[in-house]
């Protein structure tokens, strides 16, 4: 293909878009294309246009969307794009609108984009090569390497203020690689070297040179404000330097949530305080040093070939299916419950639930439009560490899953929400056939549609059959469709949701839908430290907090109820004896509630608890010891790297 990348920055630049453009031209070129790179597109002949940067790239994005309404058109997002730009500029938003396929550098940026816009989204990672040569760090010295230009948001001179505040035996020595974009920064930098002995402004040096700088450091120190996912970071994983860097999501999206060189954004003194530990603390540095040598598969340029491959080859199939398969809607088939009928069995349940003692509501209920949405936020923290680690295994594993299936299979998901990791299973299977049938089952009919449609426009080959209710509703529709093998999905521990005889008998009922050749795949989260699981359902950012008030929310909405949302507060305990989170709303006050739709009014006193849901973890022996009580086997089982959660594939026992 002849393929134009677009980047705002111009020829001979070091600054990171010019230096990612042309790692990717690379690539490409190692690929089989044709690449130019163009700080604009003109009209050219191209097949498909790479951009880089939603706002400075507007008008080429514009134009080429405008000529060629049926190329692809792939969108880089860059740091300023995802943490600003597309909060602020209405041109970028526009530009992520027109895009074909969005994308980041690292998987938390997809949390960043508007819903409707994720599943366009996909994950490259920067990779790096290592530089030929060994360096040896100088004996006498501590050096760190601060590899970024002077401007504002890389927070430049936070390495030169934190050296500052060192004991005077430190030998700790920051060398400042990188161009200053406005004269005064530069007069700062040269000023700082000139004051701070512990400083070094080297100036904007050859690629090359920087990296035999980098390499004979004991360091590299990110100090940026905000990043989409800095290539500095892969060059120095690949140079086997460890990194200290500000607690920014495009870094934590890297080196993960529990990596130990955090600092806060802008903090001198806790930058300063891990300089000290890390020049003092052999324990510490060689901990630093270990976590990035194990993230060096992840920036293995092989990696980053095979990414863009399989991205050139989804939009080529893409294309050519557009142009001769029936519409969406044509494929797309939505049964189940009338609406009228979810919405009394709402109002009965909540009716039962808000008299009992004590209160409690189901937590199938927090899954409204709004509260799907809500859980697809929560599923990009940090903390919540469940949907990374699944869909790692579903990444690695997605084609040895499909194969323990006969072909002409039907993939059956319970509880499919957005169907985000849903979309890897699906691509494995039409790589294998061509075609697929898929079965989603949701309560929430308005994310149902939604979904299901932006899959069949993605998916041409794809023929979905959704099932709007409960999983009874979607197994007694799967009765009747026993003609074909099935993959049965119940994916993000949903299980955990159930009190363990519930999810033993509901497996069962499962269990005896399934034929011989059938197979139903559970994700299970493990039990693991009590502090990881109270982060995982507590998070910092208060999400956790309302996707619980949303199941108020929905009776506000649906039964007229007049809960005020800010008189209940978000409780998370786990109970380890028994191995599960349990949640609650709190109120913070004496109220009484009323809910016209129900001509009912809900007493509570101040610190009276409503349960909205429990999340069983299992240990190994519980997985097996569920199986068998279901009448099922574990045919196989995955375990994500950190050996948090597991994907467990069951087969029915023999008789």
């Amino acid at each position: 293909m002849n393929i134009c990348i677009v980047t705002p920055a111009p020829a001979r630049s070091r600054k990171g878009n010019r230096v990612t453009a042309l790692r990717w031209a690379a690539i490409l070129r190692e690929l089989g294309h044709r690449v130019v790179i163009e700080q604009e597109y003109k009209g050219q002949r191209c097949d498909v246009l790479v951009a880089l940067h939603a706002r400075r790239s507007f008008p080429s994005v514009e134009r080429f969307r405008r000529q060629h309404p049926g190329l692809p058109l792939i969108l880089a997002l860059t740091g300023t794009d995802l943490y600003n730009d597309i909060r602020s500029s209405d041109v970028a938003r526009q530009s992520l609108e027109l895009a074909s396929r969005l994308i980041v550098l690292q998987p938390l940026g997809i949390a960043e984009l508007p819903a409707h816009l994720r599943d366009r989204a996909r994950v490259i990672y920067q990779s790096a090569k290592r530089p030929p040569g060994a360096n040896s760090p100088a004996k006498n010295l501590f050096e760190v390497c601060v590899l970024a230009h002077l401007r504002p948001e890389k927070d430049p001179f936070r390495a030169a203020m934190a050296a500052r505040l060192l004991a005077p035996s430190s030998r700790i020595r920051v060398a400042h690689l990188g161009a200053a974009l406005t004269e005064g920064m530069g007069e700062r930098a040269r000023a700082e070297t000139a004051s701070n002995p512990r400083y070094r402004w080297l100036g904007n040096l050859p690629r090359w040179r920087a990296l035999q700088i980098l390499t004979r450091c004991r360091l590299l120190v990110l100090t940026s404000k905000l990043e989409g996912g800095a290539n500095v970071i892969s060059e120095a994983i690949a140079a086997s330097v460890p990194i200290l860097s500000s607690r920014i999501p495009g870094s934590i999206g890297i080196l993960g949530p529990d990596y130990p060189g955090y600092f806060p954004v802008g903090d001198t003194r806790a930058l300063a305080s891990l300089l000290a530990r890390a020049e003092t603390d052999v324990t510490f540095y060689n901990t630093l040093r270990e976590r990035c040598e194990r993230l060096n598969p992840l920036v293995n340029p092989v990696r980053e070939r095979r990414s863009w491959g399989k991205l050139l080859r989804e939009l080529s199939a893409e294309k050519r299916r557009k142009a001769r398969a029936p519409g969406p809607r044509q494929r797309f088939t939505l049964i189940g419950t009338e609406a009228d009928i979810q919405l009394a069995d709402f109002a009965r349940e909540v009716e039962a639930g808000l008299r009992a003692s004590p209160k409690r509501l189901p937590c199938r209920y927090f899954y409204d439009r709004e509260g799907s949405l809500l859980f697809e936020a929560i599923c990009a923290l940090p903390e919540y560490y469940l949907p990374r680690a699944e869909r790692e295994i579903l990444e690695a594993r997605a084609a040895e899953i499909v194969s323990h299936l006969p072909r002409d299979a039907t993939l059956v998901e319970l509880g499919s929400g957005s169907a985000a990791k849903t979309r890897v299973l699906i691509e494995a299977f039409l790589e294998r056939e061509g075609a697929l049938r898929y079965v989603p089952v949701d309560i929430s009919r308005a994310m149902l549609e939604e979904s299901s449609m932006r899959l069949v426009k993605e998916y041409p080959a794809l023929e979905i059959t959704a099932i709007a209710g409960d999983y009874h509703d979607g197994l007694r529709q799967l009765k009747v469709e026993a003609d074909r093998p099935k993959l049965i999905l119940w994916l993000g521990s949903n299980v955990g949701n159930l009190e363990r005889r519930e999810a033993a008998s509901f497996i069962r009922y499962v269990r005896d839908t399934m034929s011989p050749w059938d197979r139903l795949l559970v994700g299970i989260d493990l039990r693991k430290d009590g502090a990881v699981l109270q982060k995982a359902y507590d998070d910092s950012r208060g999400i956790t907090a309302r996707f619980n008030r949303n199941i108020l929310a929905h009776i506000n909405r649906d039964l007229g109820g007049h809960f005020d949302l800010e008189a209940f507060h978000h409780r998370a305990i786990y109970n380890e004896q028994i191995g599960r989170i349990e949640m609650y709303l709190v109120s913070g006050r004496r109220q009484l509630i009323p809910i016209d739709r129900l001509r009912l009014e809900v007493p509570f006193v101040a610190g009276e608890t409503i349960h909205t849901e429990n999340s069983y973890k299992y240990s190994f022996a519980e997985i097996e010891a569920l199986a068998s009580a279901a009448g099922l086997c574990i045919e196989s089982q995955w375990l994500d790297t950190g050996r948090r959660f597991s994907l467990n594939l069951l087969a029915p026992a023999d008789p």
